[in-house]
């Protein structure tokens, strides 16, 4: 220890020898080492790192927006059914200077027509009471005269309002205790409203003690609070979201000519209303048909990200990719434009031009919602299509959303049992919901929030619990294209399939007899007919006109497993049907070896085996064209962005039956419209091949009761029979006026035939009565 303490005493004797100038010598000498070092582990040691650094920090990415491509219709070259661009809100800024009265008259009618005009009609009630704010319509009228008086006096209301009457003071959601003890102040003005702190000034006595009450519940300052507090006059007023771009034209219109009427004296400022008028430019996928083509072109999420239809398959092809240019930047962040370093070029995206006929399709759409309507269904889809070529004409799905405001179908809704003649009927095959404070999801209704669970089968029929239900009836499944999108048991319309299987393989022929004991009994099963018509002895031809399962059973045991197992392939019930829409399912099929009986006897008249409605009129174009199956498709052509077009040509993909076999099956099924099942399906004067449907609907491993409300109804045909112009098929979920397709589909499929029939210009074949 002591060797220690006096080489310590050395080394300090020895510093303090040496003189200043040596001390500052080599304090330099240690300085310039350390710089040394410094610049060796910046330069050598982490060159690449700070490398990398200083380049990002000197350039900089400059993005080139592109616009995602439009979809067209077939039959019109204005016939938009998307496209990207900006449409603005409509509001008002009461505190201008100009004429009021004229403002509100000319405003009154821009949200006439962008409510009843421009969309829907039939859904004026729906959209007047949203832009209301209200629950109910009073004395609703769809009279102009009254629909435009209602909103008049609206905005008229609206506009009144001399200052601000609410203000938000946070964005934090107050704890129930601290919500009522806001409340318990009893501070005018000031208030607590499903957890958000809320302010109006006109009521503010003393604003000083209301802003330190409000500061002590939220994180935020006296100071932040006081501001909010003071009362401001009201200077916007918005009324539309989106406007149509008929609008957005008409009132630029209006600005750009009351500027120029100004301008040249023949205006005055007192007597104008461009001052008042704001728009504000969103961009936007726009979709100018709105609910009529949702289920084909799907929409795009705020993000430029398609989701179902056209939209969603193509989402890529169609949003191209923007450009980005890496360039050089100043101190101030600005682009230097002459470095200009690497570049990723724009590409546009495609434009797209389908099959769908604009005319059919709205015509479609109207009268499937009227039939879904008078029928009581929850909902349909009619498939029309063309059989020699597989193009889709029209493919409508009732009931269907706004894809412009793709957001609403989250709405729920109470819903109470006494306003419904029988609330368990009329809710049948629709979600229900009941509150459940533990194990519910949290749902916004009316600002609050509440804990939801879906309804047990006792908890839906309990009158006593409050219910909840979505105000589309089915929730984001409204997105969903029934048409490809959601398998059924299609039901006696299949039998047409089996048929045409029969006589195909020479197993039977239309006028070979069989007997019919009413009913086939296999195992523990007993299945029956749905007619008497079928008891006896009787023809396959009679078995298809009066839709005899027994008959079709018959004919399936001739066939055998094997061989009918391989046409239901052919028919392309086994795997999708390659349709260029997101979505699309399709019901897979066991090996035939695995088959019961009992499935095989159930396949031959549409239970026990699974399609899409796409499927079903794909298998009924067979029938139409001649015995080949064409490949479904819905794009026309597309245009590249290099300005070529790349069209879609018709894809024969295989001969299913023989052509005497598809010409032997229409004959059958022009029978059946003319004295079976079929007749109401028929249209005077027309030779009419069709096919009633009637399907139980499978749930929990069994099936529900054949009743009205319980069942799935289609109809499947083409006209003119003998040189089809037109396939169609129809399916209603769960009818509620009769669970046969006779009565509901049937009528469906007429309606929708007669006006292609004239829309067509197609000369009757026959005299009508004969």
């Amino acid at each position: 220890m002591s060797r220690i303490s006096k080489l310590i005493t050395r080394l300090l004797d020895m510093i303090m020898r040496i003189d200043r100038a040596r001390w500052v010598l080599l304090c330099f000498f240690l300085f310039g080492l350390c710089i040394l070092w410094t610049t060796f582990h910046y330069t050598v040691l982490d060159h690449s790192y700070y490398t990398e650094l200083a380049e990002a920090q000197q350039t900089t990415e400059v993005t080139d927006s592109v616009a995602r491509g439009t979809v067209y219709s077939d039959n019109d070259p204005a016939g938009i059914l998307t496209m990207s661009t900006s449409l603005p809100d409509l509001a008002v800024d009461p505190g201008q200077d100009g004429s009021k009265e004229r403002l509100i008259t000319f405003v009154t009618d821009i949200v006439h027509d962008e409510l009843c005009v421009y969309g829907d009609r039939s859904d004026c009630y729906e959209a007047l009471r949203q832009f209301l704010r209200e629950t109910e319509i009073p004395d609703y009228r769809q009279d102009e005269t009254f629909l435009k008086q209602t909103i008049r006096t609206h905005i008229e209301t609206r506009l009144d309002r001399e200052y601000i009457e609410q203000v938000r003071l946070s964005d934090e959601i107050l704890s129930d205790k601290s919500c009522i003890d806001v409340n318990l102040s009893e501070k005018p003005g000031l208030r607590c409203e499903n957890g958000i702190l809320i302010a109006n000034p006109l009521q503010i006595v003393n604003p000083e003690s209301v802003a330190n009450i409000a500061a002590s519940f939220v994180d935020q300052s006296v100071d932040d609070i006081a501001p909010l507090l003071e009362l401001r006059r009201v200077r916007y007023v918005k009324l539309l979201r989106r406007l149509n771009l008929r609008s957005k034209e008409k009132i630029e219109a209006r600005i750009q000519n009351e500027r120029d009427a100004i301008a040249r004296g023949l205006l005055t400022v007192e007597e104008s209303i461009y001052s008042y008028i704001i728009l504000e430019n969103h961009p936007t996928r726009f979709y100018p048909e709105r609910n009529i083509m949702a289920k084909i072109t799907g929409f795009v999420d705020h993000q430029n990200h398609g989701h179902y239809g056209i939209e969603g398959y193509f989402d890529r092809e169609l949003r191209g990719r923007d450009g980005v240019k890496r360039t050089k930047k100043d101190a101030s962040g600005r682009v230097i434009g002459a470095y200009e370093l690497t570049e990723q070029d724009l590409v546009s995206g495609v434009d797209m031009h389908l099959t769908i006929d604009r005319n059919v399709q709205k015509e479609v759409l109207r009268l499937l919602k009227q039939s879904v309507e008078e029928t009581g269904a929850n909902k349909g889809t009619v498939v029309v299509m063309d059989p020699h070529t597989g193009a889709i004409i029209a493919m409508a799905d009732y009931p269907t959303f706004d894809p412009n405001e793709f957001g609403e179908v989250y709405t729920i809704q109470r819903v109470e049992a006494r306003e419904y003649r029988n609330f368990e009927f009329e809710m049948l095959g629709k979600p229900l919901f009941v509150e459940d404070s533990e194990n519910g999801d949290e749902y916004r209704i009316r600002g609050e929030t509440i804990l939801l669970r879906r309804a047990t089968d006792e908890e839906r029929s309990d009158p006593v619990i409050p219910k909840y239900a979505y105000t589309n009836d089915f929730w984001p499944a409204l997105y969903v294209n029934d048409a490809i999108g959601s398998l059924y048991e299609p039901g006696s319309v299949f039998k047409a399939v089996t048929m045409a299987i029969g006589l195909d393989t020479g197993d039977v022929s239309p006028s070979d007899m069989y007997h019919d004991k009413w009913y086939a009994k296999i195992d523990r099963f007993i299945i029956r007919n749905a007619d008497s018509e079928c008891l006896g002895t009787h023809t396959y031809l009679h078995a298809l006109n009066w839709s005899c399962n027994v008959g079709m059973i018959d004919i399936v045991q001739k066939i055998g497993k094997s061989l009918f197992d391989t046409y239901i392939r052919d028919f392309w019930f086994w795997r999708k049907t390659g349709i260029t829409l997101e979505g699309e399912v399709f019901g897979k099929i066991e090996p035939y070896e695995r088959w019961a009986r009992a499935r095989l006897f159930t396949m031959s008249f549409g239970q026990g085996i699974t399609a899409t409605p796409l499927q079903m009129a794909a298998a009924y174009s067979v029938l139409a064209n001649g015995g080949v199956y064409m490949e479904p498709y819905i794009v026309k052509s597309i245009d590249l962005p290099s300005g070529a077009t790349v069209e879609n040509a018709p894809k024969p993909l295989r001969r299913v039956i023989s052509e005497q076999t598809a010409s032997r099956v229409t004959a059958m099924l022009v029978e059946g419209t003319r004295v079976g099942f079929a007749k109401k399906g028929a249209v005077p004067g027309y030779d009419v091949a069709g096919k009633t449907g009637t399907s139980q609907i499978a749930k929990g491993g069994q099936y529900e009761p054949s009743e009205e409300g319980r069942t799935i109804t289609s109809f499947g045909g083409y006209a003119p029979a003998h040189a089809p112009k037109f396939v169609v098929m129809v399916k209603l979920e769960r009818p509620r006026t009769n669970l046969y397709s006779e009565t509901t589909s049937s009528v469906l499929f007429r309606n929708v035939t007669e006006y292609l029939l004239g829309y067509y210009r197609i000369p009757r074949t026959r005299e009508a009565g004969e």
